[in-house]
């Protein structure tokens, strides 16, 4: 089976600013990413992955338990608005802390 006619390949076009120089707001990129510019899209894509998870980490602390496998090994440490440690994140799992860790920080 074969066909007669040769298809070329689609020429990749620079993604154009729709203005260029124009700072936009997050509600006016949101509108033009729903009309489908590709700079829009982009846009929403790089800020999506940079700033909305907000629960991600730093795993700037290092783990306080000294009965964890991964004891002295970055984490983020998780407190509530009291001021308690809630948490131990090590980024893809985390603990409770140790009942001696948790009154240290009480």
């Amino acid at each position: 089976m074969s066909t007669s006619e040769v298809r070329e390949p689609a020429v990749a076009r620079p993604v154009r600013h729709p203005e260029s120089g124009r700072r936009y707001s997050l509600e006016e990129l949101e509108a033009l990413a729903a009309e489908g510019d590709p700079w829009a899209l982009g846009k929403m894509d790089e800020w999506d992955l940079s700033f909305s998870d907000e629960y991600k980490g730093s795993l700037t602390d290092r783990c306080p338990d000294p009965g964890c496998d991964q004891y002295g090994e970055p984490v983020t440490l998780c407190y509530g608005e009291d001021g308690e440690l809630l948490d131990v994140d090590h980024g893809g799992w985390g603990h409770p802390p140790a009942a001696e860790i948790q009154a240290k920080a009480s």
